[in-house]
């Protein structure tokens, strides 16, 4: 007998290249109608946070913030244990002569932006100011010394002019030999309570489905992206894929857990409780 619910679950979509691998083909016929709302993940927090969605990929920061609203799916996130590729501070000088100076958040990050806040803080002992603004790299750096970028801009952007790039996981890496843990699969407590089966259902496809894309990355850029290996964007995509980690294993939540200590002591978040995790059936 199959899982039930008495109305169409409300998915959130990642329109980032890094959750392709979740997403693509993912077959939920005959578990239930869903509804998937695509949008970038500021977005989506702030649709789970209000109960507009059931389950999505949220920031990890999110759900440190909000941890009675969501369980957390096991064994799935969307990490680096070194570089990104896609949550890179552009600036027209070194890191280092940043100290004191207004740098130009995305308005789509937060997990990134509270990174960048710890690093230049803790590791480069710097205090900056902070401006939430459009994903336009090109206008940003205008404006700015220095911008965050994440998702797709931060990965295709061809600065007009000589930048210097800093990939924050990989600083994070670097300094803490810890890898870093962007985004988690959560689910709302309420619908979690209600529909158990079904969320078992869905990690249970979710994972099956996460495990065939990755190992065919070729045939999931193809397909998923509409590119021929011709194009040259095609082997950057490929690359970018390759190195990201799609796990939550126990180094992943070690740093996990490192960085919302360190959000909270820089005032951003709660005092972590432990993860809490949804109990596949």
């Amino acid at each position: 007998m199959k899982p039930t619910v008495k109305t169409a679950v409300r998915i959130g979509r990642i329109e980032f290249m890094n959750a392709l691998p979740y997403y693509h083909k993912l077959d939920l016929n005959h578990l239930s109608p869903v509804e998937y709302v695509n949008t970038y993940p500021a977005q989506l927090n702030l649709m789970m946070r209000k109960g507009k969605l059931d389950i999505a990929l949220i920031s990890s920061l999110e759900y440190l913030n909000h941890q009675e609203l969501y369980s957390i799916l096991p064994g799935m996130t969307i990490g680096a244990r070194d570089f990104s590729g896609s949550v890179i501070l552009f600036s027209k000088e070194p890191i280092q002569g940043l100290a004191g100076k207004e740098i130009a958040l995305s308005r789509q990050s937060l997990s990134s932006a509270v990174l960048l806040r710890i690093l230049l803080q803790f590791k480069y002992k710097m205090t900056n100011e902070f401006k939430a603004v459009h994903s336009d790299p090109d206008k940003m750096l205008e404006e700015y010394p220095a911008a965050l970028v994440i998702g797709d801009d931060a990965l295709l952007y061809h600065p007009k002019k000589f930048v210097y790039k800093y990939d924050l996981s990989e600083l994070w890496w670097n300094w803490t030999e810890k890898p870093f843990c962007f985004a988690l699969w959560a689910v709302r407590k309420k619908f979690a309570q209600e529909n158990p089966e079904w969320v078992s259902e869905f990690h249970r496809r979710m994972i099956k489905n996460l495990e065939t894309n990755l190992q065919d990355l070729e045939t999931l850029i193809k397909e998923g992206l509409q590119l021929s290996y011709l194009e040259t964007s095609f082997s950057k995509i490929f690359g970018y894929l390759f190195n990201l980690h799609y796990g939550l294993d126990e180094s992943m939540l070690e740093g996990l857990n490192l960085f919302y200590r360190f959000a909270h002591r820089l005032g951003f978040s709660p005092k972590p409780d432990p993860v809490e995790f949804f109990k596949v059936g």
